[in-house]
């Protein structure tokens, strides 16, 4: 297996096993990375409201805003094109429980945002390992595309981080963040393995 470096230094790996749990059932892998593409571009404008006195970080969170949304359609036009049909969002309780644990307002939100992406990308690059040379989810259009959002997701965990940097500076963040850390890889654990990227 290629090595994997994370956009963020998280401090629990995803077996590579989890892999063929998520593949089960693409039609609810591909469902659920809809609600969640949605959800990150509400996130990004949510947070755009938040940082409105700088003209820069605006910028950059409604261009990924925008790059979200676009990223849903594309889910949701996939999900159609494949003669499947969009699942009702099942939750997502490794989000949920991270922001039950925040407390330092935008510096959490901003740290929660980029851990969330960099997981999703450790993620999506499990995936592409666990079916690169498989004789049919290699070729698969659906896992393609899905796939195609990796280098995406870690983008926007380092857009996250420097937005963070910004605000705070770097030794604030950098304190807060290896909280974090230790809190999300707790949090990873103690999920369950389904068809879904969380």
């Amino acid at each position: 297996m290629t090595p994997f470096t994370p956009p963020l230094a998280l401090r629990a790996e995803t077996p590579a096993a989890w892999a063929e749990a998520a593949l089960a059932d693409p039609e609810a892998l591909l469902s659920d990375h809809a609600h969640c593409e949605k959800k990150a571009a509400l996130t990004a404008m949510n947070l755009a409201r938040h940082l409105g006195d700088q003209a820069h970080a605006s910028g950059l969170l409604s261009r990924l805003a925008d790059e979200e949304l676009d990223h849903y359609r594309r889910v949701l036009e996939g999900i159609q094109d494949f003669g499947w049909t969009l699942q009702p969002d099942r939750g997502n309780p490794y989000a949920h429980e991270l922001h039950r644990l925040a407390s330092k307002g935008l510096l959490d939100q901003l740290l929660i945002a980029a851990i969330i992406e960099a997981r999703s990308c450790e993620r999506l690059w499990l995936l592409e390992q666990a079916t690169a040379g498989h004789p049919t989810l290699g070729a698969a259009p659906w896992l393609a595309f899905l796939l195609e959002l990796e280098r995406c997701e870690a983008g926007h965990a380092h857009a996250y981080r420097s937005l963070a940097e910004e605000r705070f500076g770097r030794a604030v963040v950098q304190q807060r963040l290896d909280w974090w850390l230790d809190r999300e890889a707790e949090t990873i654990q103690t999920q369950p393995w389904r068809s879904a990227v969380h």
